[in-house]
């Protein structure tokens, strides 16, 4: 209970914080798909905001580039520039394996080497073999990405700051 409690005042500081440096564009949203998992489970309530730094590994939400109007939740796995490849249930960046412990379980398929261009993004679900990402549209545009996910406040005892 300590926990809970420490960590929702830690949430309070980084949303005042925010507020005073003029962070816009806070969502609160509820995980709507398996995609994610095990790192984020249906039902799960999220919290992410406007960044323009993205890296790899942060987990965002974003239009999805079919044109459907849900809000999705994927992992950044590729940066604009990168080649990438996925071979042999591992991904691979510049010819070399990249480690993701996060991951449900390996893909069960491949992907031919791809030079993702400037403005682009690589996304996958964590749950990779359950996952409408990247894997099937391609890159996506910097422009369908809403935000970066800060943390997930609901259920109380999954509480986490990514």
């Amino acid at each position: 209970m300590f926990k809970i409690i420490k960590n929702l005042i830690l949430l309070g500081i980084v949303f005042l914080i925010g507020y005073i440096f003029g962070v816009k564009q806070v969502k609160f949203l509820e995980v709507i798909s398996s995609s994610m998992e095990p790192t984020l489970s249906i039902g799960d309530r999220i919290i992410s905001i406007k960044v323009e730094d993205i890296k790899r590994k942060d987990i965002v939400i974003l239009y999805p580039p079919k044109g459907k109007k849900e809000i999705l939740t994927k992992r950044v796995v590729g940066l604009p520039g990168e080649n990438l490849k996925i071979k042999d249930g591992f991904v691979y960046i510049n010819g070399e394996k990249i480690e993701e412990p996060y991951i449900k379980e390996k893909p069960n398929y491949e992907i031919e080497e791809i030079k993702i261009p400037t403005g682009k993004y690589f996304l996958l679900g964590d749950n990779r073999n359950e996952s409408e990402d990247s894997s099937i549209w391609g890159p996506v545009e910097k422009e369908n990405i809403i935000g970066k996910i800060i943390c997930r406040y609901y259920p109380f005892k999954r509480f986490k700051i990514f």
